[in-house]
């Protein structure tokens, strides 16, 4: 628990200073929405790693296994994060000097880039099986079916307030969709499909 409070504060007080620091963006919503994703990934990160530290802490000293699953869970969350950098590059306003919202977002999109690449080749021995499949075709079908019902929900929108859609939004909500695939798999994959 102190090295989760340890954390928690400064992260907390950084974003904090970070928000206030920003200027703000036209319209108005979109800071504020690019801060809560970034802090709800953030946090997915945070619980992440703290579950792993205290997963290897209990157990015995073995060799860790990376099966199928896991190289499908790191590919589609590092790719998401990378799409997610590509979109809040596009949909943020230039800083003051110009670099320096190119070298931070272009550093964290190398980063996730790199960390895709290397788990895409990778190297599994597990083979898939029906299961595997099974649960792949039913959360691509969620995922398909969400994007299609929240297209239907933009569409019907626009008739009454219409808006540009940007590229860094559409990027954003590919991130989404493709983070909402991996939930959508780990919930079958943890039901038994």
């Amino acid at each position: 628990m102190k090295y989760f409070t340890s954390i928690i504060i400064p992260w907390l007080s950084t974003m904090f200073i970070i928000w206030i620091l920003t200027p703000p963006s036209q319209p108005s919503w979109i800071k504020h929405l690019v801060f809560l994703i970034t802090m709800l990934l953030q946090l997915i990160c945070f619980f992440i790693i703290l579950k792993l530290q205290l997963f290897q802490k209990s157990e015995v000293q073995r060799e860790p296994f990376f099966g199928l699953t896991e190289k499908l869970y790191t590919i589609t969350i590092f790719t998401a994060f990378a799409v997610y950098i590509k979109g809040l590059w596009a949909l943020t306003p230039d800083t003051d000097p110009v670099w320096i919202k190119h070298v931070f977002l272009g550093l964290g999109l190398a980063v996730f880039a790199g960390l895709t690449l290397y788990f895409a080749f990778k190297k599994v021995d597990e083979l898939p099986d029906d299961r595997f499949y099974t649960n792949l075709a039913k959360a691509a079908c969620f995922t398909l079916l969400l994007v299609l019902l929240s297209f239907i929900v933009l569409s019907l929108v626009t008739f009454f307030r219409p808006f540009t859609l940007t590229a860094g939004m559409v990027l954003i909500f590919s991130a989404a969709m493709i983070f909402i695939f991996d939930l959508a798999f780990y919930v079958f994959e943890k039901r038994g499909g």
